[in-house]
């Protein structure tokens, strides 16, 4: 049977949030059941994401990792760990950097991207990102160039 280990965070987990993402539960879904399932994260501790998981329903996967720092260093270690149990397994990344790394250590790895979370009006204005200064004066700059360059007559 197939072994899989799912990164949590931008895998299943919407970074920085409480939600998840509708893709990813569909994968834990059908890995949970067709194969022996891993969850790993850097950020949540095993009791942390078992609370996470328990609010959403989601049951089915074999164990968890814990990633003791973000980044490949982090990641290989966690799976280190499990290889050592003499697992081999697809593992589900979220990060391209990592994914690279866990590839030359010899893991399968799927780069798991999806388009850019957008956020519903109910999570308020605090959660957008704000734009610096600098940014905001070139857009305007650039848009009263194209105007001046509108309204010139051609030669």
């Amino acid at each position: 049977m197939l072994s899989a280990v799912m990164v949590v965070e931008g895998v299943l987990r919407i970074p920085n949030t409480e939600a998840h993402y509708d893709t990813g539960w569909g994968l834990y879904q059908a890995l949970a059941k067709n194969a022996h399932l891993h969850l790993l994260s850097h950020i949540w501790h095993e009791h942390e994401i078992a609370l996470w998981l328990a609010r959403r329903s989601i049951t089915g996967h074999q164990s968890y990792l814990h990633a003791p720092e973000p980044g490949p260093a982090g990641r290989l270690e966690a799976l280190q760990r499990i290889r050592s149990q003499r697992i081999g397994a697809l593992v589900l990344e979220s990060d391209p950097a990592c994914a690279a790394a866990e590839l030359a250590a010899g893991w399968n790895t799927a780069l798991f991207s999806s388009a850019p979370h957008i956020q519903s009006p109910q999570q308020g204005a605090s959660d957008r990102r704000i734009r610096p200064w600098e940014d905001l004066a070139e857009a305007v700059e650039r848009q009263q160039d194209l105007r001046r360059l509108s309204t010139q007559e051609p030669p």
